[in-house]
C-alpha cells in the first residue's frame, strides 16, 4: 500500500478511485448530517441525548468531514496538484474526525444505555418513521407504569421496555461493527488519496527535469554552433 499502489481496489485508476473516494465522504457524510437534523439518524439523536453539546459538536464534525469530500471531488475533476495535495492532508483529517465522532457516539451510547431504553420505551425506537430530538426521559420506577400511545403525542410510539431493551442492544452492536469496517475501509481510501498526490507531484517533478534537460541540450547545441 502507498507509493506501490497502481490502482484503487485493484482495478480503478487512481484519479477516478480519488474522485470516487471523495464522493463517498460528501454524500455519506451529508446524508448523516441531513438525516441527524431530521432527527431520524439514531446515533446522532441518542448520542446527543446523552450529552447536549455532544449533538452539536457531532453535527459540525460530519459537515466538516462533508466539505473535505467537496473539496477532493473539486480536486480531482481538476486533476490539480494543488488540491490534490491538500485533500491528501484533509483525507486523513476526515478519518480522524469520522473515528473521533462514532468512537465518541458509541462510548456515549453504551454508557447511557439505560437512557436510550427509557427513550425508545416512552417514545419509540428512532427511524425515518418516527423522528425525535434529544431529549432526557424520566419514567416511573414503578413495575405496573407503562407509557400508553397517543397518536400525534411523544407517546404515539411507545414500546415495550423488554422490546426496547433487545432494539438498543442490537443497535450498539451493529453499530459498532459497522463503524470499524467504515474506518479501516477509509483509511485505505486515505492511502489511495496520497499515493495520488504523490503521482501527480513526481510527475511534475519529472516533467520539470525533463525539460530541464533539453532546455540545457539546445544550449550547448547553440554554443557548439557558435564556437564551430
Amino acid at each position: 500500500m502507498g507509493l506501490g499502489m497502481e490502482k484503487c481496489c485493484g482495478f480503478i485508476p487512481l484519479r477516478l478511485g480519488t474522485f470516487i473516494i471523495s464522493l463517498w465522504f460528501f454524500v455519506i457524510y451529508l446524508l448523516d448530517a441531513v438525516t441527524g437534523f431530521l432527527g431520524v439518524n439514531a446515533e446522532i439523536v441518542y448520542s446527543g441525548q446523552t450529552a447536549k453539546v455532544w449533538y452539536y459538536v457531532d453535527l459540525v464534525f460530519t459537515l466538516l468531514v462533508c466539505v473535505g469530500g467537496l473539496l477532493g471531488i473539486i480536486g480531482s475533476c481538476v486533476a490539480s496538484r494543488g488540491f490534490a495535495k491538500v485533500f491528501s492532508v484533509v483525507v486523513w483529517i476526515n478519518c480522524l474526525l469520522s473515528v473521533i465522532k462514532y468512537l465518541v457516539s458509541l462510548v456515549l451510547m453504551a454508557s447511557y444505555r439505560d437512557d436510550l431504553v427509557r427513550s425508545c420505551t416512552r417514545s419509540g425506537f428512532v427511524g425515518f418513521s418516527n423522528a425525535q430530538t434529544p431529549m432526557i426521559v424520566t419514567l416511573s420506577d414503578s413495575p405496573y407504569y407503562a407509557p400508553v400511545k397517543y397518536p400525534g403525542t411523544l407517546n404515539a410510539h411507545a414500546t415495550d421496555a423488554s422490546q426496547c431493551q433487545s432494539s438498543v442492544q442490537t443497535f450498539l452492536i451493529t453499530f459498532g461493527v459497522v463503524i470499524f469496517a467504515v474506518e479501516i475501509v477509509q483509511i485505505y481510501f486515505a492511502s489511495v488519496v496520497s499515493t495520488y498526490a504523490s503521482r501527480l507531484r513526481n510527475g511534475a517533478r519529472h516533467h520539470k527535469l525533463h525539460d530541464q534537460q533539453i532546455k540545457d541540450f539546445e544550449e550547448s547545441q547553440y554554443h557548439m554552433s557558435t564556437v564551430y
